[in-house]
């Protein structure tokens, strides 16, 4: 079984630390590769093999440096980028920035959640998303 690879992106520590164990708990075979800026996605993946290319890329919304809307349209003119998932999540619940990452191709907008139960669903969707584009 290949292993499930996820590249988050996210300049908050706890968040960050709060989602990683989230997705482990939930299945041991996830491995969560942390970046804290839109910068370091293209550094991360620019050195990434394609075999250790993530299955997805979280990406929080309100980073330094480049949005996840930033992010994601960069990585629409990119073709080696275009067919890995991408998921944004974020305190923000702005319409403008919703409508943006979603436009520019990501597959679903979460509003960071305040309780364990909001995180645990999250994560569980996250992981079936992965599941869902497995080899494509």
């Amino acid at each position: 079984m290949i292993k499930k690879r996820i590249l988050l992106a996210d300049d908050d520590q706890d968040d960050r630390a709060f989602i990683r164990e989230m997705l482990e708990l939930i299945d041991s075979d996830v491995n969560v590769d942390c970046v804290q800026n839109g910068k370091q996605v293209f550094d991360y993946l620019a050195v990434c093999s394609k075999q250790n290319f993530p299955s997805l890329i979280l990406l929080d919304y309100k980073m330094p440096m480049m949005t996840a809307g930033e992010v994601l349209e960069k990585m629409q003119r990119l073709e080696q980028y275009t067919n890995i998932p991408k998921v944004v999540w974020s305190t923000s619940e702005e319409k403008t920035h919703i409508d943006r990452c979603l436009a520019a191709g990501a597959l679903k907008y979460f509003v960071k959640p305040v309780s364990n139960t909001g995180l645990k669903a999250i994560a569980s969707e996250i992981l079936e998303l992965c599941d869902d584009y497995a080899g494509r």
